[in-house]
């Protein structure tokens, strides 16, 4: 169980670490080519982008859960035409309506922002079409090619903006540009690397499987949209008191701290959430409930170093990553990072929901703590500018794992590793305090000092695990099996 866990973690790593690294190298960049101001824009309409996408998110996750169904019942050319059909009426109407909705609220855009949303919604049809095909890919359990072509697109989008921006001298909108052009590019091999398992297709729509899986999805998709208000409407809100200036310093910050926690609650949810589906349909109650203490357990053993690591290293790990102009933003990380990290945690109390389809709940409690966040970035941010948003992100996913654990514990109760917390936490606590003194005061070379950082903490971190025990024997032996099949 735990074998094949760590297996698929390890096969689906690609997808997330290089568009990771690339998203780090491309800040460098992108702050010293652009403006917090044009920054700003982009991050507004990538944010734009987001919320179209969530809205055709119903599609995507019940894929998911419906393919091994259609799988086993040789059923696959309904699946798919289907699945096709209904992603094409999505896009028309989301496209259609938004795109009026743009049409009547230009006078409340800048001229440089309202020309960049039209290209986002470009980048929107491009996206939604990628996620169905990737979708798939997961369901099929081709997991090497799922990774293969999220790399591309990340590696694509950014060298095909570069050699826009530096050899046809354009501005902001090539970024956007970058990820239509390296999408489209391969959309041919992704259909015909997902179809093929069904020579053809019934493209009249099937309204029993289209309302099973509208019923099972929608009310992710308001969690979903719930969840967008807690992670991107602050820039909205940002732009609208304080400027595009603030939205530019803040996005930079926030891009950092999301994007290196975030990697790690991605390659737990891509691994771990068909398993677990897999487990409690085939094993029963008492192995799922063994595999979310397990699962979680390796969680926080993962990501509370990552969020204590980043939070003393934020400020030398902003100045060399941003431009000069974006620098005091640094003070949002250590924030940023813990709530990303109580986010993923709530994902685990989650799977009690959706083992007894009870989504409902989870799409509740996300939008009180959307609304939440809303409310409280209109008291905060006037005054207080990202700083204020940046806190109120912290609250407010507090705020949605109290729920999502105390509404968890009433359907399906399984044992929390609270001895793996306290080593955690123990072994993080003076990581950070090496760390934090090696990071910003070793030497005179800010580089030299997070480098030697990293290591020394990493190495401080493990050796305090294993003099508390963390590992049993068993663990120690299933890693080096592992680390040996993966070398092969």
């Amino acid at each position: 169980m735990i074998q094949d866990f760590i297996k698929d973690m390890v096969k689906y790593s690609p997808a997330q670490i290089v568009p990771g690294i690339v998203g780090f190298l491309s800040i460098p960049v992108i702050t010293r080519l652009f403006s917090p101001q044009d920054y700003g824009n982009y991050s507004l309409t990538i944010a734009t982008v987001m919320v179209l996408t969530t809205l055709l998110g119903w599609l995507p996750m019940s894929i998911i859960r419906f393919y091994p169904a259609y799988e086993t019942e040789k059923r696959l050319d309904i699946f798919y035409g289907n699945v096709i059909k209904l992603e094409t009426l999505s896009i028309l109407i989301v496209t259609a309506i938004f795109g009026l909705m743009l049409f009547f609220a230009k006078a409340y855009f800048s001229p440089e922002l309202y020309s960049l949303m039209y290209v986002g919604f470009g980048v929107f049809i491009v996206i939604a079409i990628f996620d169905v095909f990737q979708y798939l890919l997961m369901a099929q359990r081709q997991i090497i090619l799922y990774s293969g072509f999220a790399v591309w697109k990340s590696i694509g989008s950014l060298g095909i903006a570069l050699l826009l921006i530096f050899f046809l001298r354009r501005g902001v909108e090539s970024l956007l540009w970058g990820v239509i052009l390296s999408i489209s590019i391969i959309l041919p091999l992704l259909w015909k690397t997902t179809i093929k398992g069904a020579s053809t297709l019934y493209f009249k729509i099937d309204s029993f499987l289209a309302k099973e899986m509208a019923k099972y999805s929608f009310p992710l998709v308001v969690g979903n949209l719930a969840a967008w208000i807690l992670s991107l409407s602050d820039r909205y809100i940002l732009e609208f008191f304080r400027g595009s200036q603030e939205v530019g310093i803040y996005s930079a910050s926030y891009n950092v701290s999301e994007k290196s926690v975030m990697l790690i609650v991605t390659l737990f949810m891509l691994a771990s959430g068909p398993m677990a589906m897999h487990i409690w349909e085939k094993e029963g109650s008492a192995k799922s409930k063994e595999f979310l203490n397990k699962i979680t357990r390796y969680y926080l053993i993962t990501c509370v170093p990552v969020v204590v690591g980043l939070s003393v290293l934020a400020k030398p790990l902003i100045g060399i990553l941003t431009g000069q102009e974006y620098f005091m933003g640094y003070k949002i990380i250590p924030f940023v990072t813990s709530g990303v990290l109580f986010l993923g945690l709530q994902q685990q109390f989650q799977m009690g929901f959706l083992y007894h389809k009870k989504t409902g709940f989870i799409a509740w409690a996300i939008v009180v703590s959307g609304l939440l966040n809303l409310i409280l970035n209109f008291l905060f941010i006037p005054k207080h500018g990202y700083m204020g948003a940046a806190v109120t992100t912290l609250i407010s996913y507090t705020f949605l794992l109290f729920f999502i654990v105390i509404g968890s514990r009433r359907i399906f109760v399984w044992k929390f590793p609270f001895k793996s917390l306290a080593n955690v936490s123990c072994a993080s606590a003076i990581m950070g305090i090496v760390v934090y003194y090696v990071g910003n005061s070793l030497t005179s070379s800010v580089s030299i000092n997070l480098i030697s950082a990293i290591c020394v903490g990493m190495a401080v971190y493990i050796i305090m695990l294993l003099l508390l025990k963390e590992f049993s024997q068993e663990e120690i032996q299933i890693f080096d099996l592992l680390k040996e099949n993966i070398l092969k």
